[in-house]
């Protein structure tokens, strides 16, 4: 596939802006650059138990996360993953008629991502908006996975694909390593204890998330969360992906 790939997807970049980054030409161009990460990376556990589904994208993985007049960067990092069957929850804390156009039309790009608004502003870290998420899960009945994550973070391309490969009947949650803002942007090794992981690393099946709950609304209410998730299923249902495809911002 590489003598087919690598060629074709210079050629294109090499087009005039006006044609190369736009439709189709653009949507051709991130086609030939997915394939390529799939191409170039192996399974990182071997056999994954539901390698058939995650090949034929049966798992829907379902991101929530709070807004408040910031750019999508988590938006555009989920329409760059390979695996394509996730649907993105923003929940924008208060009116979001200051919401910048370009921010729109980013979100209103892409029918997998839905937008709401709360009636006021509770400037809670997120807090408020995460727990109006979880309800909108349970009363949709969405997806068989589940992120909890922020609108400034970015989950690397193969960050579902990989993530998924590490589950099987016995495991309730999954978590990676990361790179944190906060250590200078240097590589951060994740565990599961207070300040050394972030809600954006792990990722649960739904109906475990939904069990545990977001019942924290203080500054170590990410951290509450992945304590209940451990309460609800215990450590030894949770497995560590030992890749970082995480960034933290």
């Amino acid at each position: 596939m590489r003598l087919f790939t690598e060629p074709l997807y210079r050629l294109l970049s090499s087009l005039s802006p006006w044609l190369r980054d736009h439709h189709p030409v653009i949507d051709l161009r991130n086609k030939l650059r997915h394939w390529e990460i799939v191409r170039r990376t192996s399974d990182l556990v071997p056999g994954p138990v539901y390698k058939q589904s995650i090949e034929g994208r049966k798992f829907k993985v379902v991101f929530i996360s709070p807004i408040y007049n910031s750019f999508p960067l988590l938006a555009l990092s989920l329409i760059e993953q390979t695996y394509e069957n996730w649907e993105l929850l923003f929940v924008h804390d208060g009116s979001a008629k200051d919401l910048d156009d370009n921010s729109k039309a980013i979100i209103s790009s892409d029918e997998r991502i839905s937008f709401i608004e709360t009636a006021e502003r509770a400037n809670d870290w997120g807090h408020t908006p995460r727990q109006i998420a979880f309800e909108e899960i349970r009363k949709r009945g969405m997806g068989d996975f589940l992120v909890v994550t922020n609108s400034d973070n970015y989950h690397v391309p193969g960050y579902i694909e990989k993530m998924l490969e590490h589950f099987d009947d016995s495991t309730h949650a999954v978590y990676c390593d990361m790179v944190h803002e906060y250590y200078s942007w240097r590589n951060f090794e994740t565990r599961l204890e207070y300040s050394f992981i972030d809600c954006g690393c792990v990722m649960a099946r739904s109906k475990t998330a939904l069990e545990a709950g977001w019942n924290d609304n203080s500054y170590e209410g990410d951290w509450k969360y992945v304590a209940d998730l451990i309460n609800v299923c215990g450590t030894k249902a949770i497995r560590k992906v030992k890749a970082t495809l995480f960034v933290h911002s």
